[in-house]
């Protein structure tokens, strides 16, 4: 595993170097709070929500 490293620019960061899978933690980590912000604001958009059995039903599954 790699040991995380700050690159600096005099006393500013600029980059991070670090190990993929930690890496891939991050991104996942990222895309899952993403996620949830969309599903917050759709849900608070949404005037009715629909039962998933009704949503499976209509669709013919």
């Amino acid at each position: 595993m790699i040991k995380t490293q700050v690159i600096r620019e005099g006393k500013k960061p600029v980059a991070v170097i670090l190990d993929y899978n930690e890496y891939q933690k991050l991104r996942e980590l990222a895309l899952d709070r993403a996620d949830y912000a969309e599903a917050v604001s759709a849900e608070a958009a949404s005037k009715k929500l629909t039962p998933l059995k009704d949503v499976k039903k209509s669709l013919g599954l």
